[in-house]
């Protein structure tokens, strides 16, 4: 029975992390207007005028993208590793139950349950969670750099 609490519980609070994910993407939205906008200035400068243009920004612009890429494919494959481990867990779980060699008793029923319950709600969180973690170094980025470049 508590399991069941706390699914509901763990539910609630994946989305909430999803409402701040959605505030998220809209900060990232409006930063990355401000930035692009101060890029194609800065551009358009280096390219009427190079000898005075900014070459130390236009070449972070594309450090910076290949750093928030490593940085999302890091958190997508921690995130999916540990999605694959606690499935393998539960795996290796339910096989040791079946060839234990003795019927399953009502315990044993309520104990699978309660275990498979917990397993499905942290699959669906860590699903909710995901855009989340994935938008977070670009967030950063385009946040730090709508500050940067007022």
């Amino acid at each position: 029975m508590m399991t069941g609490m706390n699914a509901w519980t763990e539910l609630a609070c994946a989305g909430l992390g999803m409402m701040t994910t959605g505030l998220r993407a809209s900060e990232t939205m409006a930063a990355s207007g401000s930035v692009i906008s101060a890029r194609v200035s800065i551009m358009g400068n280096a390219a009427c005028r190079p000898a005075e243009g900014d070459y130390a920004e236009i070449t972070d612009m594309v450090v910076e993208k290949v750093v928030a890429i490593s940085k999302v494919n890091q958190v997508i494959v921690a995130h999916w590793s540990a999605l694959l481990v606690d499935a393998s867990k539960q795996a290796q779980h339910l096989s040791r139950v079946m060839v234990g060699g003795r019927p399953l008793n009502t315990g044993d029923m309520a104990g699978l349950a309660d275990r498979w319950m917990a397993h499905g709600t942290r699959i669906i969180t860590r699903s909710m969670d995901a855009g989340g973690l994935v938008l977070a170094p670009v967030h950063q980025q385009a946040t730090d750099n709508a500050r940067r470049l007022r």
